[in-house]
């Protein structure tokens, strides 16, 4: 299958997407951190406690930020992924992508 090149518009719509997708991910990941520190706030946490869900999160978003900038905010599974997680596939990407789809199931 020949890969046509895809326009300005498209590239712009998919990086507006990926970007959705991180911001997703990464506050996705803040929530338990700041449930932490509220907890910690309100006297129910202990600050040593608290600071190792910080370097937990801290790991994790290591590893959110490598997805983002090594793999290429152009990558056609990374756009994938996003557009999946984001349920904005349409018709004829879930065709196009159903193999990848089949491995999600």
């Amino acid at each position: 299958m020949i890969q046509r090149k895809k326009s300005k518009e498209e590239r712009k719509r998919d990086r507006e997407i990926v970007e959705l997708y991180h911001q997703k991910i990464t506050e996705d990941a803040l929530d338990p951190l700041f449930e932490n520190f509220q907890k910690w706030n309100n006297g129910k946490l202990p600050y040593y406690e608290l600071t190792e869900h910080i370097h937990e999160f801290h790991k994790l978003n290591q590893k959110i930020w490598s997805k983002f900038n090594y793999d290429g905010w152009n990558n056609e599974f990374l756009i994938f992924q996003a557009k999946k997680d984001l349920n904005l596939l349409t018709e004829e990407e879930k065709e196009k992508y159903k193999i990848w789809l089949k491995d999600f199931d």
